[in-house]
């Protein structure tokens, strides 16, 4: 009788344990959704990975974060999604300063703006996904 009862308790712990996960990963799809919502309404420009080369681009980029790139001379601001849209926003400062806007009427944590050297720069982005607008 009492391993009976064990077995319950660790049924009982391992369910509980997979809808805490279950539901974290839940919160964290809403808040992705929710930024990308954001981006949207502020201007930036989704671009789906609809090739393999789009797709294994998406990747190198930083995930979930707004980075700063150039091309062909150009300021751009990016934010790339490899696990739930499998795509790229592309915005500019502009497109930028009214995510920001959006961000403090919705109350939302501020994304985090990555500053570190252009990541993406020339070519090698036109050619892979094409023109920005």
């Amino acid at each position: 009788m009492k391993r009976q009862k064990n077995g319950w308790n660790v049924a009982i712990v391992l369910a509980a344990l997979g809808l805490v996960l279950g539901g974290c990963v839940s919160l964290q799809k809403n808040t992705v959704a929710d930024v990308e919502g954001l981006l949207a309404r502020a201007g930036f420009r989704k671009m789906v990975a609809d090739t393999p080369q789009k797709l294994a681009h998406l990747k190198t980029l930083p995930q979930h974060k707004l980075t700063h790139h150039k091309r062909d001379g150009n300021k751009y601001v990016l934010y790339a999604d490899a696990t739930y849209c499998t795509c790229l926003y592309v915005g500019d400062e502009t497109s930028l300063q009214h995510y920001r806007n959006l961000e403090i009427q919705q109350n939302e944590n501020p994304l985090e703006l990555l500053n570190q050297p252009d990541i993406v720069t020339g070519q090698e982005w036109s050619d892979i996904w094409g023109p920005s607008n």
